[in-house]
C-alpha cells in the first residue's frame, strides 16, 4: 500500500511533460548514437588504422564523444533559451521554435545566432553570440527587415506558416529544398540555415525538427 502515493507522484510528474532540455536529447538522441555503427563511422575515418588520440580515445570513440557532448549542448543552450525568455514547454501545449545560423564561416556575424519562439498568443525574439558568452542571450525583434532580400522572405514565409497553423508546408518545403540542391540547384550554397522544432503535446509530446536554408525562397521564385 506504501507504494501507491509513490506511483501516483511519477505519473502525475510525467503528465506534465518534460522541459525542452529532456524532450530534445531524448527525441533526438540518435544525432550522436548514429556514430555507434561501425558502417557510418567509416565515412569520416579510416577504421583500419588502429591509434589514440591525446584524448586516450581511438578516432571511432572521439567521433562518439564529440558528437553526444554536441548533442548535450545543443540541448543545454535551448534549456537557456527557454529559460532566458522565461518559456516554461510544460505549461504550454504547442509552440514553434525558429533559429537562424550561417553557413559561411567568412561572414562577419558568423556565430550570432537569432530566432524566435511562437506560441498561441505570443512572438518572443533571441539573439546570442557564441564568441562572446559573457553577453548571454539578449530579447530581439527576430522579424524586423534584413538587409537581404531573400532572407527577409524567407522568415516571413515560415513565420506565417506557423502563425497560420500550417507547418506541414515546411516539411514539404524542406523535402523540395533537399532534393533540388541535391539535383538541379547543386551548384546553389546556402548561407543560412533555420533549424525549426514543432512542439506539440496533445501528439505525446511531439518534437518535430526541420532543417531551412534561405535557398528555399530562390527556388519558389524560380518556378
Amino acid at each position: 500500500m506504501k507504494k501507491i502515493p509513490f506511483i501516483l507522484f511519477f505519473l502525475c510528474a510525467f503528465a506534465k511533460g518534460q522541459n525542452i532540455k529532456e524532450l530534445y536529447a531524448e527525441r533526438f538522441e540518435d544525432d550522436w548514437k548514429v556514430y555507434k555503427d561501425e558502417n557510418y563511422v567509416k565515412k569520416y575515418i579510416d577504421t583500419t588504422i588502429v591509434y589514440k588520440l591525446e584524448s586516450g580515445r581511438s578516432p571511432e570513440e572521439e567521433l562518439l564523444f564529440q558528437a553526444k557532448e554536441n548533442h548535450n549542448k545543443r540541448a543545454e543552450r535551448l534549456s537557456q533559451i527557454f529559460s532566458s525568455l522565461k518559456i516554461n514547454l510544460k505549461e504550454l501545449d504547442s509552440l514553434v521554435f525558429i533559429e537562424q545560423r550561417s553557413t559561411n564561416s567568412n561572414f562577419e556575424n558568423d556565430f550570432v545566432k537569432k530566432g524566435a519562439i511562437i506560441t498561441n498568443d505570443s512572438i518572443y525574439g533571441f539573439s546570442y553570440d557564441l564568441d562572446d558568452e559573457n553577453q548571454g542571450i539578449k530579447r530581439s525583434n527576430y522579424f524586423q527587415n534584413s538587409k537581404n532580400e531573400t532572407l527577409n522572405q524567407a522568415k516571413v514565409i515560415i513565420g506565417n506558416l506557423v502563425l497560420s497553423s500550417k507547418t506541414n508546408y515546411l516539411d514539404s518545403l524542406a523535402k523540395v529544398e533537399s532534393e533540388m540542391l541535391a539535383g538541379p540547384l547543386k551548384d546553389l550554397i546556402p548561407e543560412t540555415e533555420f533549424e525549426i522544432l514543432i512542439f506539440n503535446k496533445k501528439k505525446g509530446n511531439e518534437l518535430r525538427r526541420i532543417y531551412l536554408h534561405e535557398t528555399f525562397v530562390r527556388i519558389i521564385n524560380q518556378k
